[in-house]
């Protein structure tokens, strides 16, 4: 809207004496006029009229920009904003509008996506600014997933919006990021399923924690790591090992391009620590471990954050002072009966000075209380999670040398 002219002499073809008697303004009209003063609080411009016309210089200011990319003998798109008398009134700014209002409408018409500001959220969506006087609605239904609830996650942030609806009439414009939002996390799927490999080790941030396991996101696009994948030892909850925000190292398990669903491991992308556990204990080696959870047969006692043995009922006395003195949460001194590598297994028998007390603050978070709501949809991860039961421990008692596979 600003152009440069390399003729003084010549305006709009005609010589500027003759264009003051025989051009007609009237207001509202849009004209090419000429810059020929600019102090420090207006532009003055030449329409042709018998005076020059001030538009503050504000108007020629556009976001944060502080200087002028204006000179003297630029021409530059005006609109007549008042005629009194002698004197004329001029508006670039609503130049600038108009048109922007005229790009706005093609844009619509043509599908493009535009820029917008976001300025507040108010009441069932934001209000954002698109370059024209009165802002475009963005309903919070189309802002796409999970929707911000504070202005100070959004406030600022330029976003890419498709205009639905807009009428230059009432200046009400109405936008939306959904069907963007959905097609970008779409090229992301394809983009990520095309690059990762399973057995691959790769990091990804923690998003959100549930009762059958963590999701991962991994470049734009989330995994589930299941509980049963999130440590080697039992996790009640994953919120006892993890944080929302957390970065961690995954494995990818498995990718299912039809269903676009990722399975990640936490655990696999570590060493295994049964690997060496015999460098870590011994045969009768005496310890103090945590009871972690107590069940017909015997108890499972927690005796290091990695590793959980249990002490079968057999190896506890028979008298009154044995199993039922013992609660979850209780320190005992136990020993070392066998090591199994294989099939991870750790048999444990009672110390001779063997004795409970209660649990230090460092080994809580691996006690089961019957509070963790472990449910159907843990277990078989094909379930539809909201439709899961809460169930209890396996009732069949093992013989005295095997014990629970966790």
């Amino acid at each position: 809207m600003v152009k440069k002219s390399n003729n003084d002499d010549d305006f709009f073809g005609t010589p500027l004496s003759a264009a003051m008697t025989t051009f007609n303004l009237e207001v509202g009209d849009i004209v090419l006029g000429r810059v020929s003063q600019i102090d420090e609080d207006y532009v003055y411009v030449s329409t042709g009229f018998k005076s020059e016309g001030r538009i503050p210089t504000d108007e020629f200011r556009i976001g944060d920009e502080q200087e002028l990319n204006l000179k003297v003998d630029d021409e530059v798109e005006v609109m007549v904003d008042r005629i009194s008398h002698e004197e004329i009134f001029l508006s670039y700014g609503k130049v600038r509008e108009q048109r922007r209002w005229d790009e706005l409408v093609k844009k619509n018409e043509d599908g493009e996506s535009i820029d917008a500001i976001v300025r507040k959220m108010v009441k069932g969506g934001y209000r954002l600014d698109v370059g024209v006087g009165r802002h475009a609605f963005l309903p919070a239904s189309h802002w796409g997933p999970a929707p911000p609830q504070t202005n100070e996650e959004i406030e600022g942030q330029t976003i890419r919006v498709n205009i639905i609806e807009i009428d230059k009439g009432s200046g009400n414009i109405v936008v939306s990021r959904k069907d963007l939002v959905e097609k970008e996390m779409a090229e992301k799927k394809e983009e990520i399923f095309s690059t990762l490999q399973v057995d691959s080790i790769i990091e990804g941030k923690v998003t959100r924690l549930t009762n059958f396991g963590a999701f991962v996101d991994v470049g734009g696009f989330e995994g589930l790591v299941h509980i049963s994948e999130l440590a080697w030892s039992r996790v009640g909850h994953p919120s006892h090992v993890l944080n929302c925000g957390d970065t961690v190292s995954v494995k990818v398990l498995d990718l299912d391009e039809e269903k676009k669903k990722i399975s990640l491991s936490i655990k696999q992308a570590r060493r295994d620590p049964w690997e060496t556990i015999d460098e870590v204990y011994s045969i009768d080696q005496e310890i103090e471990g945590a009871i972690t959870r107590v069940v017909k047969y015997g108890m499972f006692v927690r005796i290091d954050e990695n590793f959980e043995g249990l002490l079968h009922n057999s190896e506890m006395p028979s008298s009154s002072e044995g199993q039922s003195k013992k609660a979850a949460g209780d320190i005992i001194k136990v020993k070392v009966l066998n090591l199994d590598k294989v099939g991870h297994r750790i048999k444990l028998g009672l110390s001779d000075s063997g004795s409970a007390s209660s649990v230090p603050s460092d080994m809580e978070r691996y006690i089961d209380n019957g509070k963790s709501g472990v449910a159907i949809g843990d277990v078989f991860s094909g379930l539809d999670e909201n439709k899961a039961e809460t169930i209890s421990e396996p009732a069949p008692e093992p013989d005295a040398d095997s014990q629970e596979q966790e």
